[in-house]
């Protein structure tokens, strides 16, 4: 059995989505997300260049607060991968994406000590 694209439904083999409206959320999820696409990559390497200077540095505060910063950019904007949106549905990948973000930030938070 397929999975709804949006919500995660069961569904026939034949269809995407279990109803129109879902296949509308879909879209403009989709729109939404192409936009918002250049901030999440410019802080997760924001992110990342911080936690590299860090380890170069040997410090922890550093390393620590370039990780919170890619949990916070996780959290905001959680992305997933076309995998997960396929095993979850959407709304679903989001959510556990959140998730992953905020264990990111809780991982970073206890690196800055």
């Amino acid at each position: 059995m397929k999975r709804c694209k949006y919500c995660g439904k069961q569904i026939e083999d034949s269809f995407e989505f279990c109803k129109s409206k879902c296949k509308e959320n879909y879209k403009k999820a989709g729109e939404c997300d192409s936009r918002k696409m250049k901030y999440f990559i410019s802080g997760m390497a924001l992110g990342f260049l911080v936690l590299f200077c860090g380890v170069c540095a040997g410090s922890n505060t550093i390393m620590g607060t370039g990780i919170v910063l890619m949990g916070i950019m996780v959290i905001l904007l959680p992305f997933t991968t076309p995998e997960t949106n396929a095993l979850l549905g959407y709304q679903r990948a989001r959510t556990a994406g959140r998730t992953l973000g905020i264990l990111l930030l809780i991982a970073g938070i206890f690196a800055l000590y």
